[in-house]
């Protein structure tokens, strides 16, 4: 009898807030805000007002106390993405053309190691989330990043049957984050000690971010140029572009092995929507122009630092997905920025801060929500309010959205100069 109870007054709860939710939300969405002339008094009535057109959709405070902001995990709501083929992980039958790894989600054990030929000279290798790049040619070895839960012993019983006895020389740096090569000291000393003269190879780009942040971590000793640069390697010519300024960094690079192999790390993913905050990107213009760049390379799989290879049609469909973003935000924004909401401040408690944040996610949302019939079904599309939100500040901060729209960023590729 309790339960039956308690079920129905449940059922009767959930009716009130949703029936109240839509009348208050639909009364709002209908309402527009009110027309504030130069010195005209503002009365804490019309703030009220105007800042109840410009957050109309936000139900009511009773059920959402602060909009939109979470008090809780976000939890995945897909299923990994099928239209990807997937191919039994193999130490040495080759990756086939457009296919990913079968490979766990979360590794099955600390200092487990998955390892995928991906050419005739070229490895994956992923050990605690963290993915590097082994090329072995005729008589040496180069391995792209040197993550921070990498350890010697570990990494070399695990790729000593690939190198075949051929020395490991040289380490590239892919960007300077410490998670991605926090255990350079540990590598250059272990083959150092062995008699091999380590080479690592990065930019000045590099040794500039490195000493921003006082990272007590060996500096690039063969520096290549800035922009789309080459160097050779056992005989062969590899590609190290760095060319942006700032983007996920401001030294990141791409690394194209002779055998069409890219490395690109914290940058995109394949069989899925961005990471939370698109990675940590200092620059979203710049972002959007190294991936126009890789677009327009010659590459055929990727090495992209974490959870599982990728193709060209993953870096194209996270492109698309960023204009969609873009284009969005361009149709939703200029709606709810306007001089007339700025009399929110007469209701007597919001800060200038505290409206901008509401404002940011107020518009962020509604991108979102304009998004999910097209993204919303892939992975990490409960991120997507953060993607938005990233995207956001670029928007707001650099582009004269009301006055010259037309204006705005091209996610076109960019062709090598050669």
């Amino acid at each position: 009898m309790f339960v039956r109870s308690s079920t129905k007054v449940g059922f009767v709860l959930v009716a009130v807030i949703a029936a109240f939710a839509g009348y208050y939300g639909n009364k709002i969405l209908g309402s527009k805000p009110p027309e504030i002339a130069p010195g005209q008094e503002v009365t804490p009535e019309l703030a009220q007002e105007a800042i109840g057109a410009l957050f109309g959709p936000f139900p009511p405070e009773f059920i959402v106390p602060t909009g939109f902001q979470r008090h809780e995990p976000v939890r995945s709501a897909n299923e990994p993405d099928s239209s990807i083929p997937t191919q039994p992980l193999s130490k040495w039958e080759e990756l086939k053309p457009g296919h990913q790894v079968d490979v766990p989600e979360w590794p099955e054990a600390v200092g487990k190691y998955y390892i995928q030929r991906l050419t005739e000279n070229t490895w994956w290798i992923l050990a605690d989330l963290f993915a590097v790049t082994l090329y072995v040619g005729e008589f040496e070895a180069l391995i792209i990043d040197m993550p921070e839960f990498m350890f010697m012993e570990e990494l070399f019983s695990s790729i000593d049957d690939i190198l075949d006895g051929k020395p490991l020389t040289t380490l590239v740096y892919s960007h300077p984050h410490t998670d991605h090569i926090g255990a350079a000291q540990r590598f250059y000393d272990h083959q150092q000690a062995r008699g091999i003269d380590v080479k690592i190879i990065g930019t000045q780009r590099t040794i500039r971010e490195m000493d921003r942040y006082q990272m007590s971590l060996p500096r690039p000793n063969v520096v290549v140029g800035d922009g789309r640069a080459k160097f050779e390697f056992d005989g062969k010519e590899f590609i190290y572009a760095s060319v942006v300024d700032w983007a996920h960094t401001g030294a990141d690079a791409y690394v194209i092995t002779p055998d069409g192999v890219l490395t690109v790390v914290d940058i995109f993913y394949g069989n899925r929507l961005p990471l939370h905050d698109y990675s940590g990107v200092q620059n979203m213009n710049g972002w959007v122009q190294i991936m126009r760049h890789m677009a327009g390379e010659d590459w055929h799989v990727a090495n992209i630092g974490h959870v599982n290879v990728a193709h060209r049609k993953g870096l194209l469909r996270s492109l698309e997905y960023t204009s969609d973003i873009y284009d969005a935000w361009f149709r939703v924004a200029p709606k709810y920025w306007d001089r007339n909401f700025f009399p929110h401040g007469a209701v007597g408690e919001s800060y200038v801060a505290t409206f901008l944040r509401n404002l940011f996610d107020k518009i962020a949302f509604e991108v979102a929500l304009e998004l999910k019939p097209k993204w919303g079904h892939l992975p990490h599309w409960t991120l997507a309010h953060d993607h938005a939100m990233k995207v956001q500040w670029d928007l707001f901060l650099n582009y004269r959205y009301k006055d010259q729209p037309e204006i705005r960023p091209s996610f076109e590729p960019i062709a090598p100069s050669r």
